[in-house]
């Protein structure tokens, strides 16, 4: 029960995160503002939140799970609350550096949580329900908030969001947590950077970056080409068909990893999302259909070896820093969709987006398959 008492806590959390992220965009132009402001308030919230996981990360290994996730919750209630009187970009800006640090507490210790509540054999298949809660947020939320703002008023949909806030609240003092483990803490200048140094994560960090880079690609610039490429209406649709294959997918990955083993589910799957997004140099040619299997590979690629990832991530590490080696795995999230997103954007000016999409998913198919290979012969080697 307090395993599923999480998914509700993460579901809420995640539909004021995902909601908001849609509408304060649309809120800054109402309010005079640009498209680059715009996009500095995302740029900002993820520059913040990397930075206060360096400090929530060895707090949640501390002091356990629920002191970061009930700081989290709170913040983000009470700037759901701030939205409603922010009628400045100067007090937009403000919220934004808040909610950021409210970002970093809670994914610090979520997903450390879930993990902690979860049977060791069936890690896996819980890892995945947890990124398809995340998922589901995603399409209810940015869909429910734009109703509510078209028909009733931005301000109506922040109330909405204070009210879930204060009820995710609610349910996570209702849950109990496990004790934390005591054991010997990571020695070094920080916790986190110790663990990054530590050999056997490193593969995995490598697998979440370039998943991650996968998905920066596309939700960056992938309606873009769509829309020049095709005679499509709705660019959108593809993220539909991405979303509704990941839901099936990311969960039968995490059950078959926890029968055949993390790598040998992993990399085939950031594989099969590295040719999903090559696959877009062919879009102009292949339309519609092309368009549904990309977003297929994609979505089953991403979801499935992100889940995938992360409980390898928690097979690999102790109870009692557990928080640390997730806050890393988030911080490698945020930091490659930047970087990939500004590199793309910075190489567009001099190739097609067909090439920029053909060489990143080549890459990463490449990188992958090679990480795969070594794995097996590895295994070999051993026996």
């Amino acid at each position: 029960m307090n395993l599923w008492l999480m998914f509700v806590v993460t579901i809420l959390m995640m539909t004021i995160f995902n909601s908001t992220f849609t509408l304060l965009p649309l809120y800054i132009l109402d309010l005079g503002g640009t498209e680059f402001f715009a996009g500095l308030q995302a740029a900002l919230f993820y520059g913040i939140a990397i930075l206060f996981r360096f400090y929530f990360g060895p707090l949640t290994d501390r002091s356990g799970r629920r002191i970061p996730l009930l700081i989290g919750l709170s913040i983000f209630t009470v700037t759901s609350l701030l939205f409603y009187y922010s009628n400045s970009l100067a007090m937009i800006t403000a919220v934004r550096v808040l909610q950021g640090i409210g970002f970093a507490a809670f994914i610090s210790s979520a997903i450390s949580a879930v993990a902690d509540m979860s049977p060791l054999h069936k890690l896996g298949f819980y890892m995945a329900v947890y990124r398809i809660v995340s998922t589901l947020s995603f399409l209810t939320g940015p869909a429910a908030s734009m109703y509510v703002a078209q028909n009733y008023g931005y301000n109506s949909w922040f109330l909405v969001c204070t009210i879930m806030g204060i009820l995710s609240i609610v349910v996570l003092l209702m849950i109990r947590f496990p004790k934390l483990v005591e054991e010997i803490q990571v020695k070094g200048t920080h916790p986190m950077v110790e663990i990054f140094r530590t050999k056997k994560f490193q593969p995995v960090y490598l697998g979440i970056g370039l998943t991650s880079m996968c998905y920066g690609a596309l939700v960056s610039f992938a309606a873009i080409h769509i829309s020049r490429t095709t005679t499509i209406g709705n660019p959108g649709i593809y993220f539909t068909f991405f979303a509704i294959s990941s839901l099936f997918f990311t969960v039968l990955s995490g059950t078959l990893s926890d029968r055949l083993g993390r790598a040998r589910v992993a990399w085939p799957a950031v594989m099969v999302l590295g040719a999903g997004v090559a696959s877009l140099l062919w879009m102009e040619a292949g339309q519609f259909p092309l368009l549904v299997l990309s977003s297929i590979l994609t979505g089953i690629g991403f979801n499935a070896g992100l889940s995938v990832l992360s409980a390898w991530l928690v097979d690999l590490s102790a109870m009692n820093t557990r928080g640390s080696v997730l806050s890393i795995q988030e911080s490698v999230i945020d930091f490659s969709i930047g970087f990939i997103s500004l590199t793309i954007g910075f190489v567009a000016g001099f190739v097609s987006l067909s090439t920029a999409f053909f060489v990143t998913g080549s890459i990463v198919l490449f990188i992958a398959a090679l990480m795969l290979f070594l794995h097996l012969a590895g295994r070999r080697y051993q026996s």
